[in-house]
Formats: C-alpha cells, sequence, structure tokens
C-alpha cells in the first residue's frame, strides 16, 4: 500500500497543474498580480510503472470569487482494481489573493481493500498547520516535524498551484515552495528547462511544443528512518532523495490554460511515466459529484 500512497503524490503533481498559466503581470511587482478567472476543468491522467498501466485519475478544478478547490479520485487501473483495489479521494481548497494561495483546509482519504485512513490538514491563516489522522497515526520510526518547520508550508496541491501560479506570472518554472503532507516536510523546487517536443503517437491527446519544467525535492524532516519504508523517497540507483520529476506543459485550445501534457521519472520500482489522457469543461453533474466525495 506505501506504493499507492507515494504515487498519490505523482499525481497530485498533476493535479497541481490545472492551475491557469496564461496570466500576465499586472505590474511591476509580482505580488499585485492576479491570477485569472478559469472556468471548472475536469481532466484524466493515466499512470505506468516499470511499464504497467498503474493508475487512473480524475482531477477537477474549481476557482470562484477569488476562491479555488480541487479534488481528485485516484484508483489503481483496469485489471489492477480488482486483484490491489485501492481508491485516494483528495481535495483541497482556500483563497486566491493575487498570485498566492492561502489553503484552508486538505483531506486525503487513502482506502486500500475497502478501508479508509483519513488525513486533514487544517490551516489557522497564520502559518499554522494542524493534521489530523483518522484512525489514529501510529508510525514509528519516523522523523518528528516540528511547529517550526511547519510554519507557512502548504498542503501538497496547494504547493503545485503555487508553482504553476509562479509560471502564470513569470513564465518560467524557477520557483521553491514549503510543502508538509501531515507526516512529511520537504521543498519543492522547480527548474525551467526551455521548450521541447512532446511526441505522443501511441499515449496521450497531445503532440507539440510543450515547456519543460524539472521538479526536485529536498527532504526536511518526517523521514523514515527504516530505509525499506522509504523506496519513494529513493533513487533508481538506491542513494537516498529523490530523482526529479519533469512535466511538459502545454495548451490544447487557444482558450485553455497550459496543462502537464506528460511526467516522466525514475524510481525504485522503474519509470514512472503519467500523460494526459483526456480533458473537458467541467459539467455542473461533475461538480455536484466532487461535492458529494
Amino acid at each position: 500500500m506505501r506504493r499507492f500512497i507515494a504515487l498519490t503524490f505523482v499525481l497530485l503533481l498533476l493535479a497541481g497543474s490545472t492551475l491557469p498559466t496564461h496570466a500576465q503581470p499586472a505590474s511591476p511587482h509580482v505580488g499585485n498580480s492576479r491570477i485569472p478567472k478559469l472556468p471548472p476543468v475536469m481532466t484524466t491522467y493515466e499512470v505506468y510503472v516499470g511499464g504497467i498501466h498503474f493508475l487512473t485519475a480524475e482531477i477537477l478544478f474549481q476557482e470562484e470569487a477569488d476562491k479555488y478547490k480541487t479534488h481528485m479520485h485516484a484508483h489503481t487501473a483496469g485489471y489492477l482494481y480488482k486483484l490491489l483495489k485501492w481508491d485516494d479521494n483528495v481535495s483541497s481548497s482556500g483563497r486566491i489573493k493575487g498570485s498566492k494561495l492561502q489553503p484552508i483546509s486538505y483531506q486525503s482519504v487513502d482506502t486500500w481493500r475497502d478501508k479508509p485512513k483519513t488525513t486533514e490538514l487544517v490551516f489557522d491563516g497564520k502559518g499554522n498547520i494542524k493534521a489530523n489522522f483518522d484512525p489514529p497515526n501510529t508510525d514509528k520510526n519516523r522523523e518528528t516535524v516540528s511547529d517550526e518547520q511547519k510554519q507557512g508550508a502548504l498542503d501538497p496541491v496547494t504547493a503545485l498551484l503555487q508553482m504553476l501560479a509562479h509560471v502564470a506570472v513569470n513564465q518560467d518554472c524557477n520557483v521553491s515552495v514549503p510543502v508538509f503532507d501531515g507526516k512529511r516536510r520537504f521543498d519543492l523546487n522547480g527548474e525551467d528547462k526551455g521548450v521541447e517536443t512532446v511526441d505522443e503517437k501511441d499515449y496521450g491527446v497531445y503532440s507539440g511544443a510543450a515547456r519543460l519544467c524539472a521538479v526536485d525535492f529536498n527532504m526536511i524532516a518526517g523521514e523514515w528512518k527504516d530505509r525499506e519504508k522509504n523506496k519513494f523517497w529513493e533513487k533508481e540507483n538506491g542513494e537516498k532523495g529523490r530523482d526529479a520529476f519533469h512535466i511538459w506543459l502545454a495548451s490544447l485550445a487557444p482558450n485553455v490554460p497550459e496543462l502537464p501534457v506528460r511526467l516522466e521519472s525514475e524510481s525504485a520500482w522503474g519509470p514512472i511515466i503519467g500523460h494526459l489522457a483526456n480533458w473537458h469543461y467541467a459539467t455542473p453533474e461533475e461538480i455536484k459529484d466532487s461535492g458529494s466525495k
């Protein structure tokens, strides 16, 4: 099950990237720039691990009255769902102030073989974060994350949205964002790699020029002390640390913001490859259904 939990973060990298990325600075001051309004967007991504179709995710992003909300339903794909039944419903909400996102709440309901585990993060608006677990967290042999280390961090979804807000305003991926997922505190460090051509002849719905962003991880606290429990945060050659994710962003239509169209990384389980399989403006029914999950 730890593999699924780790791979959820791969899908969150995709979830975070549904933020509009056509914003232009309203003034030379980045803090005064605003993220443009965006109709609700629904995207579907497929993720392969070691050549096996492993996960599917449906992701909804909503923006209304200077507030945002993202919901993702991820699950094991195809026949694997019968053998390894796993679902994860992840939601995040908060406020939009100029080019900055301020989280209010985050929830992940991770269900392995009909046994749910819920993680909730509550933000007090002053930089403090409280994590709640149901059932209670019983992890042992893990580093402790202090209140000082959590101060000002964002939940995983909001952190990725914030990275895309930086892309929108600055037209590059060169940004660092602090993240707290309830157990780990780490930084996401983005680096702009310019424009490349994506060729999706067999998979995905996009082919053409795309912005390439490399996203690296810097663990601050909350690491497993037992390396055997830490495969996601281990490089392909077994070294401590996580190989960078490479994400390609592109606009699919003149009035559609840049979306991630492909994601690649190495892991202890083999290559991780994700691609955009479908997208559309969300229907009222889809928005209603997401609110009930």
